[in-house]
């Protein structure tokens, strides 16, 4: 296939694949026995060893009933004088080591079935999450663009959770109720064909109704975790940019966008409650009115003579009875087995998708050299998500080797996107890239991006050191050297960036950990690490995609003498709006509406007087020559000192590492699974009806067991007797069929409201879990726990293991609790030396063992949730920023650190399963040594005399049913443990309160904003004891002022702005409104007054049109419209939107992917204009914009300032924002050090006319 036609198809695939209307694949259960290609040969010897001795163990009760068998007609022969004493107990001492050597066989079986398939379950999921980040990581960057497929990330964490329950612990929990319901009937064929076909009648119908079930059930289940999804999409998306949302006061309306698609997810869930009731109700049905028929034709079978012995019927019935038995383990455990199904089809419609360009790949070719000879020839592309629209226009270009090309234009004329072409994150619509005059569609993608190295617009960092983020860029080569080489690089890097010297200042250098998205460290500070990770690699081909735009003059003159220096001798291609950054270019190109218009050299170009010269004339500024000062160097040392705002920041996030949710302040408390039931149970008063009338069933179905011992001895006796009456068998089996009836109606009600409680606390504790989240102070969200990945995973996780607390499973394990109680009671009040002696011999040690098994994996679940919240975040991070890491090569750095992570678990898993599995194989084992005791005991109580056979076999058998039910309560308490973790999650952050809320004092109190704003002394640091960021700083802001904030970056600009929302409140001093402190208003009435634009532009998943109206407070009404244009055109955005297919309508895409970094920030402009706020904060604002709509943004804000009498607070670097400002404050250390007009502070001949000097182009123009 040649390139072209390989690229056509390419194309096709990217612009229309995603598109299709393709039906929805359903659940299938088996798409969770395809999750078991990701176990290697050791998970599939551990699964066989499961395998067998689970099968085995099922079988140990069912051999049992052949001793009780054998021991009932022993008993008959003895009561019918056949058998003496001595011979009597001589036969029971046999029958005492039987089962003996069954609990040593069961004991030994239970532990290795469970912990083999536990292991293998946590070492199988590894693979799987591993496998499944790296395909995400194979994916083409564009499929995410259009393809509905949720968080991808997200996805995994929750996902693989419910798979792991699905294969390992429940899987093995059904195989042993399996291995007993075959193994019951197995034995009962043996003993006596005839009846055992008989009573197998109702087992195909069984079967039939739980497949059935699980059916229908997985696709319902693949819906509710379909909404549950896009929930967490939406979650995560809130968390990642909590500040816009604090901002805009928008946490009420994000909680009802959240419970739009919990309601949804809801309203699917509710529709398996009638199921669960049919599934549950029929399967108990089945098997217990099969108890009936056995006991009616076996009575029948033995008074014809078919059958000659008692303790052949017995057998046989006994056998039936565990069959019903073990639908205790089988049932519970289908909700898992159709969770995890549904959970592994919504992971296997990503898995089912081929890369079409996979830069893990080795196809393609891979060059001996790389010149860097780059070339368009007719290019012309659009993007899938909206394909109509061109965004290139038979482009074409010349790239030389060696030289710098620059690429100027208006925000979204395509100038970012050729940079995309260039890094194949898209394919042409037509034409090609030739690199040294090779199609790169022929080359291998890991080797073509190896040659360039990317600094974008806006800078993503990860988490980890900055020695580690910068030694993401490393080539493969570099990777294995020493450390102390890596290190090395790594500094002349960092120095190449001017990011060295604020490193060496924080507390562990370049070992200082970075928060999310290096969130820790201001912008500038962000662009230049970025920076050095580019350089690290020596790259043939260097991109720089707006590299300079966040850095102060100073920085960038610096920055961009390191830039040219690495730029020598390499192919660079340089984007950028700042136009002073590009004027010593060998090639600057004009782009224009997806088309060169103008190409050249800046004197060249400026000689045209077109396109260019309009350019570079509207970002000059008026610098005369008698203000161009000599002393530049020597004031350098002044403006280039960082000040401590960034090694605070980052400071805090070393110190919050280690931080609980208290945030260090107190331990979080962890309350007992039962007191957690409790607290859960007492705040569900709208569903307390319901859980009393489950609680009621519960009793019901529990009550059946004491009763089927009350009447298996007098069948026993009936049987024993010299003439059984026939009238007395036909009454028994008769209530055997009552029994059937009552477990009908009470496991319908308990498979019905289970469900629609856990569906409803699901709904109302993700909401509630994001409810708080949302409204949390801003420092909540620095911790390093509390990363926008791990909340999302935690609003899945959290509310799914709350459901055990109230769900099916909780329900199941009271029908255990009451069925334990209340034979034992039976027992002891029939007999109470032989209930006294098997209960107590029985039970505490029953208990001890559950309790132990309890704490140990408590303590294993939280270290492993822990583990799971890093890895989820590290993977969350990787996939959040496939541009970052695809333009690294660094999928398998990621895929490698996510892999050790992983690892970790399994490892202190296996480990603490050892010992914990040892106390679950005792408390499924220790009934066969309660057994053996009450035999020998109960043997020698009626050879006394003492006691009745009817005695005790109805002691024996309410024992027996008390300890399968003790043993089926512990094999589903693991679960529990889950929810403990989880209720004490809810419990501790509900203690946590912010501090900047609404409350009843200061909800009616606003600011009046038409006052004079006044910082008074402030001073400042982040949640760290050290460093303090602000020191003593003061301004006065008088109202309608357009007052502009400048210095060098991390003076504390940014810091000031967070002050002015109040994201965090000063340590000392104040900042007042008139006379009023902002501490003692309302935060929601004080933020409802300003609007606030931000250096990196956040859109949220929606349309443009909820994106801007976004910053409405209040409902949207009929003038919304009007102020949604008129805010549009005001930020120059209006007629861009206007020409989009669907206009305002259109989608925005995940986090705004769908527009340009300058279309974002236009957008994020008219939504803080369409509020028509009295102070507007300006971050940033127009430092992605091109130059002409930076002029007409500030023309706009200024005449909008003008009529609406509005203040306007822009903290900015590109000084040409900023010189009509009223006044301009200069920051330098966390103090105010100039304060003038732009004219004042020129004449001054400080630091503000040095800043102006660096970016003046007068000289030039």
């Amino acid at each position: 296939m040649d390139a072209d036609n390989e690229k056509k198809i390419l194309v096709e695939d990217s612009t229309t694949t995603t598109q299709k209307d393709e039906p929805e694949k359903q659940a299938e259960l088996g798409d969770l026995w395809r999750v078991f290609r990701f176990a290697d040969r050791l998970d599939w010897i551990l699964n066989f060893t499961s395998l067998i001795c689970s099968i085995a163990s099922g079988a140990t009760l069912p051999l049992m009933t052949i001793v009780f068998g054998q021991f009932t007609g022993r008993f008959s022969d003895y009561a019918s004088g056949k058998l003496d004493p001595e011979g009597f107990q001589d036969e029971v001492n046999t029958f005492v080591l039987w089962f003996v050597y069954l609990f040593v066989g069961k004991f030994v079986l239970s532990h290795l079935a469970t912990l083999t398939v536990t292991v293998s379950g946590i070492r199988t999921t590894r693979v799987l999450r591993q496998r499944f980040l790296e395909h995400l990581l194979r994916t083409e960057i564009w499929y995410f663009d259009t393809a509905n497929v949720g968080s991808p990330a997200t996805q995994m964490t929750t996902n693989v959770t419910r798979i792991n329950q699905g294969i390992a612990e429940k899987l093995s929990l059904l195989i042993q109720g399996l291995a007993m319901f075959v193994s019951s009937f197995v034995v009962a064929i043996a003993v006596q064909w005839k009846l055992a076909l008989i009573t197998l009648t109702v087992v195909p119908l069984f079967f039939f109704i739980i497949g059935v079930g699980m059916t229908l059930d997985a696709p319902i289940e693949a819906k509710v975790q379909g909404s549950y999804s896009q929930a967490n999409v939406f979650a995560q998306e809130v968390m990642a940019s909590i500040r816009t949302v604090h901002a805009f006061w928008a946490q009420g309306r994000m909680r009802v966008r959240y419970d739009d698609y919990l309601k949804e997810a809801h309203v699917h869930g509710k529709k398996k409650s009638f199921m669960y009731g049919v599934m549950s109700s029929s399967t108990y049905f089945c098997m217990y009115a099969g108890n009936a028929l056995a006991f009616w034709q076996g009575f029948r079978m033995y008074q014809s003579g078919e059958i000659d012995s008692v303790g052949t019927v017995f057998t046989v019935v006994l056998s039936v009875l565990l069959a019903s038995s073990s639908i205790g383990l089988l049932y519970p455990q289908v909700p898992a087995l159709a969770n995890g199904a549904a959970a592994a089809s919504e992971l296997f419609k990503i898995f089912d998708k081929s890369s079409l360009l996979d830069p893990l790949g080795n196809e393609g070719k891979v060059p001996e050299k790389c010149h860097g000879h780059l070339e368009a020839e007719n290019v012309s592309f659009s993007y899938p998500s909206r394909p109509d629209t061109n965004v290139l226009n038979n482009i074409s270009l010349n790239i030389p080797a060696g030289k710098t090309t620059a690429i100027v234009g208006a925000s979204g004329s395509g100038k970012s996107t050729i940079i995309g072409l260039l890094e194949r994150w898209y394919l042409p619509t037509s034409g090609r890239f030739l690199l040294d005059g090779m199609d790169v569609s022929m080359l291998n993608v890991k080797w073509l991006r190896s040659q360039m190295a990317l600094v974008q617009q806006e800078p993503v960092l990860f988490r980890g050191t900055v020695f580690e983020n910068v030694a993401k860029g490393f080539t493969e080569a570099q990777k294995v050297l020493s450390l102390d080489e890596q290190r090395k690089m790594v500094q002349e890097a960092c120095e190449a960036s001017y990011a060295h010297e604020f490193i060496q200042k924080l507390e562990q250098g370049y070992d200082t950990y970075l928060g999310e998205r290096g969130g820790t460290l201001s912008g500038g500070q962000k662009q230049r690490v970025a920076i050095a990770r580019s350089v690290v690699s020596n790259p043939r081909i260097l991109l720089l995609d707006e590299a300079t735009s966040a850095l102060d003059p100073n920085a960038e003159r610096i920055v961009q003498k390191a830039l040219s220096r690495v730029s020598q001798e390499r192919t660079t291609v340089v984007i950028a709006h700042r136009l002073s950054t590009i004027k010593d270019a060998d090639n600057i190109v004009v782009v224009s509406a997806g088309q060169v218009v103008e190409q050249g050299t800046h004197e060249e170009l400026l000689t045209l007087n077109a396109h260019y010269a309009r350019l570079i004339r509207a970002q000059n500024l008026a610098v005369s020559a008698n203000q161009v000062h000599k002393n530049m160097s020597a004031k350098q040392d002044m403006v280039e000192v960082e000040t401590d705002e960034e090694v605070a920041r980052v400071m805090t996030a070393q110190t919050e590492k280690s931080m609980v949710l208290k945030g260090g302040d107190a331990k979080p408390k962890d309350r007992s699974i039962l007191t957690s039931i409790f607290l859960i149970l007492k705040e569900q008063k709208a569903l307390l009806p319901h859980i009393i009338v489950a609680a009621l069933a519960c009793s019901i179905a529990a009550a059946t067991w004491p009763g089927q011992a009350v009447l298996f001895s007098r069948l026993i006796t009936a049987f024993s007797s010299s003439q059984p009456s026939a009238s007395d068998a036909n009454f028994y089996a008769l209530m055997f069929f009552v029994i059937a009836l009552g477990n009908l109606v009470a496991y319908f009600t308990i498979g019905y409201i289970s469900n629609h409680v856990a569906q409803s606390i699901s709904h109302q504790y993700r909401l509630e879990l994001f409810s708080r989240m949302v409204v949390m102070d801003i420092d909540f969200f620095d911790r390093t726990e509390n990363s926008s990945g791990a909340l999302a995973s935690t609003l899945s996780s959290v509310p799914t293991s709350l459901t055990e607390l109230l769900g099916l499973n909780i329900y199941v394990i009271l029908v255990m609790i009451v069925n334990i109680t209340a034979s034992s009671i039976l027992a002891l009040a029939y007999g109470w030396k032989l209930a006294l002696v098997m209960v107590f011999a029985g039970l505490p040690l029953l208990m001890g063992s559950g309790y132990f098994k309890i704490r140990l994996e408590s303590r294993l679940h939280e270290s492993n949730e822990a583990r799971f919240r890093e890895s989820a975040s590290l993977a969350s991070e990787a996939v959040s920023a496939l541009r970052t890491v695809a333009s690294l090569t660094a999928e398998s750095d990621f895929i490698e650190a996510y892999s050790e992570t992983l690892s970790s678990i399994v490892a202190q898993s296996v480990k603490s399963l050892s010992i914990s599995m040892v106390a679950y194989a005792f408390s499924q084992s220790i009934e066969f040594l309660v057994m053996a005791l009450g035999f020998w005991y109960g043997s020698r109580l009626i050879s006394s005399g003492e006691y009745t056979s009817e005695q005790f076999f109805l002691i024996f058998m309410g024992v027996l049913f008390a300890g399968q039910a003790g043993a089926q309560l512990f094999a589903n308490l693991g679960s529990l443990t889950r929810a403990k973790g989880a209720a004490n999650y809810l419990f501790n952050l509900r203690e946590e309160q912010p501090v900047i809320q609404e409350t009843n004092e200061n909800k009616d109190r606003g600011p009046d904003l038409d006052q004079p704003i006044s910082v008074d002394n402030v001073h400042f640091k982040y949640k760290s004891r050290s460093t303090k960021v602000l020191h003593g700083l003061s301004m006065d802001i008088n109202p309608s002022q357009f007052v502009a904030v400048c210095g060098p970056s991390g003076c504390g600009k940014s810091t000031l702005v967070s002050l002015l929302e109040r994201y965090y409140d000063p340590i000392s001093g104040k900042i007042c409104v008139g006379e009023q402190d902002v501490k003692d208003v309302s935060p929601r009435l004080y933020r409802n007054e300003m609007s606030m634009v931000q250096q990196e532009p956040i859109l949220y998943e929606g349309t443009v049109r909820e994106n801007i109206l976004m910053g409405l407070d209040g409902e949207i009404d009929d003038t919304s419209d009007e102020r949604l244009n008129e805010a549009a055109r005001q930020a120059n955005i209006l007629d861009f939107v206007s020409s989009l297919p669907e206009g305002f309508n259109t989608p925005c895409g995940a986090r705004g992917t769908a527009f340009s970094g300058g279309q974002r920030q236009r957008i994020a402009i008219a939504r803080a204009l369409i509020r028509k706020p009295k102070l507007l904060l300006l971050d940033e604002a127009t430092s992605a914009l091109d130059t002409h709509s930076e002029q007409l943004v500030q023309e706009a804000l200024e005449q909008t300032r003008k009529e609406s009498g509005c203040s306007v607070i822009a903290v900015a670097h590109r000084l040409s924002t900023i010189r009509n400002a009223d006044v301009i404050f200069v920051l330098v250390g966390g103090k105010v050090v100039e304060v003038g007009t732009h004219e004042e502070l020129q004449a001054k001949g400080g630091v503000y006319a040095d800043m102006c000097q660096a970016q003046s182009l007068d000289r030039e123009a």
